[in-house]
C-alpha cells in the first residue's frame, strides 16, 4: 500500500460502508434531466438563508458565534441535518481571512447516523468574500447535482444564517490524508514513492479534472454527454488540495479526491473578468504556471484556465516524485520531470502536462487515455 499508515482515520469499516453507500444514492437521486447538466444554477440565495444541496427549503440556523474557532461540544442544525464539531482541523490567521481565504476546517459528526463530515468555513463580510464562498458553492452544487465521480470532493450541503461572518460548507471526509502528508512523511522516511502511486495519483486527477471542464465522467460510458456544460477551472491544485480515503481504494491505494474549490471559477467567468475580480489575493505562490504569475496585490495576473489545471495535475504528480513542496521547471525544461526513479512514460507525461507554452499542454482527457494504457500495461486497474 505505499505506506498508507495514516495515524488520521476516524472511520470504521461500517462507517466508510455506509458513508459511500449515502453518497452514491445521493448522487442517483439528485440527478437532474440526463443527470448529466444542471442549467442556469446560481447560489446567489445562499446568503439569505441556509440551502440544501438537494434544494429543500430549509430554516435559518444560528451558528455558534461568528469566529472560526469552534469548540468541540458545539451543536449546530442546518435545517436538514445535525451535527456536532468533534475537532478544529485547523484555523486560519486573521490576515488569510483579511485576503479572502477560507476561515478554517472542523471534523464534525452527523447525529442521526454518526457519520463523518468536513465543516469548511468560508468568510462573507466582504462583497469579494460573498463573490467567492458563492463560486466555490455554485461549482460544487454544479458538479454534485451532475453527478460528479467519486474522484470529486463530494459536497452534502451549504448554509448561512442571514448577518454572520462565516458560511459553512459540509463535505465529505476523506480520513487517509492528503498529498503534503505523504510527501512529508516519504522525505522523513527517506523513501522514494512507487510509480503506481503517481499513475494512481494522475488517473484520479485527470478524471476529476476531464468532469470539470466537460461534465464527462471517463469511466461512466453510459451517461450521454451533457449539453451546454459550464466549463469549470479548479485553479488550485497543490499538495494540501489532493485527498486519501480508503473508501474505494484501487492498486492498494487510497482513493484519490480533488478537493477544496474555493479558487474555482467557470470559463464564462473568467471570458468575461468576472473571475479576475473574485480571484484577487487568491492563490498559491510557487504554483503558479509560468503563464501566470503572483500579481503586485497578491493574486494572479496573466492567463489562466484549464491549461492552469492541467500544468498543476502535472506538478503535483512531480512533486509527489521529487518530494518537493514547490513545482521546478528547471527539470521539466531537461525533459526529467519526474526523475531517474521514474520510467520514460511517466517523465514524458509529466512534462507534457507542465509544458511552458499553455498551448501545447494536453486536455485532462489525453491525459486520462494515456494514463489508462499506460496502468493497464502494468497490470494496474485505471
Amino acid at each position: 500500500m505505499d505506506g498508507f499508515e495514516f495515524t488520521m482515520g476516524y472511520l470504521g469499516a461500517g462507517e466508510r460502508g455506509q458513508r459511500g453507500s449515502e453518497l452514491e444514492a445521493k448522487k442517483t437521486a439528485t440527478r437532474v434531466g440526463s443527470g448529466r447538466h444542471v442549467p442556469g444554477l446560481r447560489s446567489a440565495d445562499l446568503l439569505g438563508r441556509a440551502k440544501p444541496v438537494s434544494g429543500k427549503a430549509s430554516a435559518p440556523t444560528r451558528m455558534a458565534g461568528s469566529s472560526p474557532a469552534t469548540k468541540p461540544e458545539r451543536i449546530f442544525s442546518t435545517g436538514t441535518f445535525t451535527f456536532k464539531t468533534i475537532k478544529a482541523i485547523y484555523a486560519d490567521s486573521d490576515e488569510a481571512v483579511a485576503a479572502g481565504k477560507g476561515a478554517g476546517v472542523n471534523l464534525i459528526r452527523r447525529q442521526s447516523d454518526g457519520v463523518l463530515y468536513i465543516e469548511k468555513l468560508v468568510p462573507v463580510s466582504t462583497p469579494i468574500q460573498q463573490a467567492r464562498a458563492i463560486a466555490e458553492i455554485d461549482a460544487l452544487t454544479q458538479l454534485t447535482l451532475a453527478g460528479a465521480p467519486k474522484y470529486i470532493n463530494q459536497m452534502l450541503e451549504s448554509f448561512l444564517e442571514p448577518g454572520a461572518a462565516f458560511g459553512s460548507i459540509i463535505l465529505e471526509y476523506c480520513e487517509a490524508g492528503t498529498v503534503y502528508d505523504l510527501i512529508q512523511r516519504k522525505t522523513l522516511e527517506r523513501q522514494q514513492p512507487k510509480e503506481a502511486l503517481i499513475w494512481h495519483t494522475l488517473a484520479g486527477l485527470s478524471k476529476a479534472l476531464h468532469f470539470c471542464h466537460t461534465g464527462i465522467d471517463v469511466d461512466r460510458f453510459d451517461l450521454p454527454p451533457p449539453q451546454d456544460w459550464n466549463t469549470l477551472c479548479h485553479l488550485d491544485l497543490k499538495p494540501v488540495n489532493v485527498f486519501f480515503t480508503h473508501d474505494g481504494s484501487k492498486n492498494g491505494i487510497p482513493r484519490l479526491v480533488l478537493g477544496d474549490f474555493g479558487c474555482a471559477t467557470t470559463w464564462r467567468d473568467i471570458q468575461d473578468g468576472t473571475a479576475k475580480r473574485t480571484l484577487q489575493l487568491r492563490g498559491t505562490p510557487g504554483w503558479f504556471p509560468p503563464e501566470c504569475h503572483a500579481s503586485s496585490e497578491g493574486g494572479w495576473d496573466g492567463d489562466y484556465g484549464i491549461p492552469t489545471d492541467v500544468w498543476q495535475m502535472g506538478a503535483v504528480a512531480q512533486a509527489i516524485c521529487r518530494l518537493i513542496l514547490v513545482p521546478d521547471m528547471s527539470f521539466v525544461m531537461r525533459g526529467r520531470a519526474c526523475g531517474r526513479h521514474y520510467s520514460k512514460e511517466l517523465n514524458d507525461l509529466v512534462t507534457l502536462c507542465m509544458n511552458p507554452d499553455p498551448l501545447k499542454r494536453p486536455s485532462a482527457a489525453k491525459v486520462a487515455s494515456e494514463v489508462r494504457k499506460q496502468m493497464e500495461a502494468r497490470g494496474l486497474v485505471f
